[in-house]
């Protein structure tokens, strides 16, 4: 009688399964490879975002002036696709514009169009606080978070920081709609706002009493924004915010009208 064989067979479940346990773990690392090759992508697009959205805020990028997908692509060691990408979210922030066949234009800065500016702007600001919902979540630590660090780089006078700050305070009561048309409308005016903020600020610095006394009269108002909220008067918000619209507008046209002319001798006193 023949010996039964001693040899056990292959377990081929076992190897089935040790097989597919392997091509899960490739396919996971592909996976993981390849999100973050995904997340490096996003990185330096975020990171070509926000220094060009910088240096046309505060002014290094003059109005008008051509900005090349190729320095892009150079100087973030950019794909063109996420080079794109980048100039393509600064267009929809409204401030670069892109011309078929031409390329990406940093977006002018016209005097004739602040009064369309001025009436979508306090529009909107309007439109934020009446849809405020002062329960939104955090709302007010939020809000009184941002205003610290608002009066902080204020009192240091980084022209750059206040501006984003400022924009980040009225964008939070906006997100408080909890409507991103809202937001959306917002986000796109206070882009403009800010390259405009920046402008002023600048001009301003040689004038240093009145630009005090602006930034304060800002860090006041933004305190009684943040009390009414608090006390969740929407009324009364409408009309803090349109009042603070209304400074931002009267500010600008001032700047725009003041020149030194006026003070200048008559040529005849200057003859002896």
């Amino acid at each position: 009688m023949a010996k039964a064989s001693s040899k056990k067979k292959p377990n081929r479940k076992r190897g089935h399964a040790a097989a597919g346990s392997l091509h899960r773990s490739g396919s996971a690392a592909v996976s993981r490879q390849a999100s973050e090759q995904r997340h490096s992508s996003l990185s330096l697009t975020e990171t070509a975002v926000n220094l060009i959205r910088d240096r046309v805020l505060d002014l290094t990028l003059a109005p008008g002036q051509r900005i090349d997908e190729r320095l892009l692509m150079e100087r973030f060691e950019l794909s063109r696709t996420p080079a794109r990408e980048a100039l393509n979210r600064l267009a929809a922030e409204g401030l670069i514009e892109i011309q078929s066949n031409k390329g990406a234009f940093v977006r002018p800065l016209d005097i004739r169009q602040l009064k369309q500016f001025f009436d979508a702007y306090i529009t909107a600001e309007r439109t934020s606080g009446h849809f405020c919902n002062p329960w939104h979540p955090n709302l007010v630590s939020d809000l009184r978070q941002i205003e610290e660090e608002y009066e902080i780089e204020s009192d240091k006078q980084s022209f750059l920081q206040v501006t984003r700050l400022n924009a980040k305070f009225h964008l939070r009561i906006a997100k408080a709609t909890e409507n991103e048309y809202v937001f959306n409308f917002c986000s796109l005016l206070h882009n403009q706002g800010r390259r405009i903020s920046f402008f002023i600020d600048q001009f301003e610095t040689r004038h240093s009493e009145q630009l005090r006394k602006h930034l304060e009269k800002i860090k006041r108002h933004h305190s009684e924004i943040i009390m009414v909220i608090a006390e969740q008067k929407n009324a009364r918000l409408v009309e803090l915010l349109t009042e603070h619209a209304l400074l931002f507008h009267d500010r600008i046209m001032h700047a725009i009208g003041d020149t030194n002319g006026p003070a200048f001798e008559p040529i005849s006193a200057l003859v002896r």
